[in-house]
């Protein structure tokens, strides 16, 4: 079983917890400025969880991408939730994880473009407008260049390392 992951974000005080509430909200209600706002906030930690548990970038993101596409599915079932949003966040992108490993030991066979249905779903949700990811304390990245963005990360974090 897969440990839930902490969704780390840089701020953590009640009153940004509770803006992220209000974003779902939002979103149960069907309003995709709200997922790209909560995909702004969250989408760099899911990231980082995803590659921490998964060690591979390429399945991180596609854990990325299904993460919030359940979010999106799911968000008018978390009201009735007494979690917060960092919370159930963590629960699903340790879901999509699960789902990943199971994938990569060849115990559950992925789905034909399974990853690039996911992809155009969520480009479609997110649109091309001007939204913002933060890539790091001063950078940031627009939402259709994240995956430009990740790779940057991932590079300098190679780097750092050798």
């Amino acid at each position: 079983m897969v440990k839930a992951p902490t969704v780390r974000r840089a701020r953590t005080t009640p009153g940004h917890r509770d803006h992220l509430d209000v974003i779902v909200r939002r979103v149960a209600a069907g309003d995709r400025v709200a997922l790209r706002r909560l995909y702004a906030f969250l989408a760099m930690p899911v990231w980082r969880a995803a590659v921490n548990a998964l060690g591979d970038q390429i399945h991180a993101m596609a854990v990325t991408r299904s993460t919030f596409l359940e979010v999106w599915h799911l968000a008018r079932h978390h009201g009735t939730r007494r979690t917060g949003t960092g919370a159930w966040v963590a629960v699903i992108v340790a879901g999509r994880i699960a789902d990943r490993l199971r994938i990569l030991d060849g115990s559950s066979p992925l789905p034909a473009d399974h990853d690039g249905h996911m992809d155009r779903e969520l480009a479609s949700l997110l649109g091309a407008g001007p939204a913002i990811v933060r890539v790091g304390r001063a950078t940031f990245a627009r939402v259709d260049h994240l995956d430009l963005a990740l790779a940057t990360i991932a590079a300098r974090r190679t780097a750092t390392r050798h």
